[in-house]
């Protein structure tokens, strides 16, 4: 592609136009609405379980890693879910969209029952590995037990706003997820503190809304789905096309799973490092809630990623490689710089922003610490993040699995040893460790991007059709 050829076009010599900023509006804003969502239950929670002490707080941010480590095997379809769909659809293909629609619900079912009994057996052995504080495992017991639970449920609640978004129905999982959000305020205020004349069971309380939660969620997801045709009878397709169509998605969905897997694995490592330092539970805490503040920054590039693997899977369906790239790199690039004053102004106002979520000094401290190092190195956060974005409905996630394994585990734990334990940094050189691995990732990811044989991992438009 030669300087002249700027993406309109390339849109215009291939007669297919470019996403216009519209049309990624359209399908960004209800996304954003539905990351506040997930956003808003997740801060809700280390609200409430603040009320209840240091404690309880510690445990939900230590159970939210465990979790998302584990929610994370549902990339091994979601990330399938989104490229196949889409470029089934960009391709013109409906059939093949619903029928791997139905395949990934009930592979989805099959792994979220197996994961949670798996978690549940072993759960002395994984906190004993982490060093959890006799102080902090009752709590985080029992919410343990309540998110295993609900992890079947969960992950086909997942899976179904996937296939949702993967046809641009981008409202219903909207829907859904605000409807939790309420049941969620309402049962953690009620049956976690007692309000609304409701009985108090403190942590057990907080656990076990989410719980009811999901299933809430699931239910509703299933009637908007079956209303709407999204699955029907011939959605679930016979074993002969199962099994021939099996390959693609585990080629797509197995390197993401692998690869976030593994990075979350060096976040619990993480933990562990700092549980190993002095004052571990306010260092935790501090974590948990600087995190959760962190997120109020990053929530909207969640839902931006999300409407770039949709658009990328639909424009790589229907070959429009060169549109693709010059998308991908505009979006990239601009983001970077929408990026860089929202998380100034985070830095300048963490220390208050940290304070609406707990009142213990060693605690903001801690948070304080935390967001100096997210904030510094959020540009870049956004920018990998895009460019994985448009490998993921290409379906070039073993690109990103590769990127992410190496510099979480050969720079980001490394340095967290080397900075926070031997050279006594505490965990100022934990978080700095972190931020140097996201440096690593951008430049890397950047690199493989410009290369463009990320734009060879598409579903041909015959291939299992």
């Amino acid at each position: 592609m030669t300087a002249s050829q700027t993406p309109s076009a390339l849109s215009a010599k291939s007669g297919r136009s470019l996403p216009s900023p519209g049309e990624l509006f359209r399908l960004t804003l209800p996304q954003m609405g539905l990351m506040l969502c997930h956003l808003a239950i997740s801060m809700t929670d280390v609200w409430t379980a603040g009320k209840l002490g240091a404690e309880t707080q510690a445990a939900v941010g230590v159970v939210t890693h465990i979790f998302a480590l584990l929610m994370l095997l549902t990339s091994l379809a979601a990330s399938g879910c989104m490229a196949t769909i889409s470029q089934s659809l960009g391709a013109g293909l409906p059939l093949r969209a619903k029928r791997y629609a139905g395949l990934i619900v009930m592979l989805s079912a099959g792994m979220g029952t197996f994961v949670a009994a798996f978690a549940l057996l072993f759960e002395p052995f994984l906190f004993r590995a982490m060093g959890i504080s006799a102080e902090v495992r009752p709590a985080l017991s029992v919410f343990f037990t309540a998110y295993c639970c609900q992890l079947p449920f969960y992950y086909v609640l997942i899976m179904l706003n996937s296939v949702f978004r993967a046809h641009k129905k981008v409202l219903f999982p909207l829907l859904t997820l605000l409807l939790m959000t309420l049941a969620n305020l309402f049962g953690d205020l009620g049956f976690g503190l007692g309000a609304f004349g409701l009985p108090s069971f403190g942590a057990a309380g907080i656990a076990w809304t989410t719980f009811a939660c999901s299933l809430l969620g699931l239910a509703s997801n299933a009637a908007l789905a079956r209303g709407y045709g999204l699955l029907e009878r011939k959605t679930f397709a016979p074993w002969r096309w199962n099994r021939r169509a099996m390959p693609y998605l585990f080629k797509v969905g197995a390197p993401a799973a692998a690869g976030h897997i593994v990075t979350h694995l060096g976040r619990l490592t993480t933990l562990a490092i700092i549980g190993l330092l002095p004052d571990s539970t306010s260092a935790l805490a501090g974590m948990s809630v600087g995190g959760r503040v962190h997120a109020m920054l990053m929530f909207p590039l969640g839902a931006l990623n999300m409407s770039m693997v949709i658009l990328s899977g639909h424009l790589l369906g229907g070959g429009e490689r060169n549109v693709l790239y010059a998308f991908g790199r505009r979006s990239a690039f601009r983001l970077g710089l929408a990026l860089v004053p929202p998380a100034l102004l985070l830095w300048l106002l963490r220390e208050p922003a940290a304070a609406f979520f707990s009142d213990d000094p060693a605690v903001l401290a801690q948070a304080s610490l935390f967001l100096c190092f997210a904030c510094a190195s959020s540009p870049l956060t956004g920018m990998t993040g895009m460019l994985n974005a448009v490998f993921s409905g290409a379906g070039a996630t073993a690109l990103s699995c590769r990127i992410n394994a190496v510099t979480c585990w050969f720079i980001g734990i490394p340095l967290s040893l080397l900075l926070g334990l031997t050279l006594n940094m505490g965990a100022a050189g934990v978080y700095a460790a972190g931020a140097t691995g996201q440096l690593g990732a951008f430049l890397w990811t950047l690199r493989l991007f410009h290369g463009k044989k990320w734009l060879e991992y598409g579903l041909r438009k015959r291939q299992t059709a």
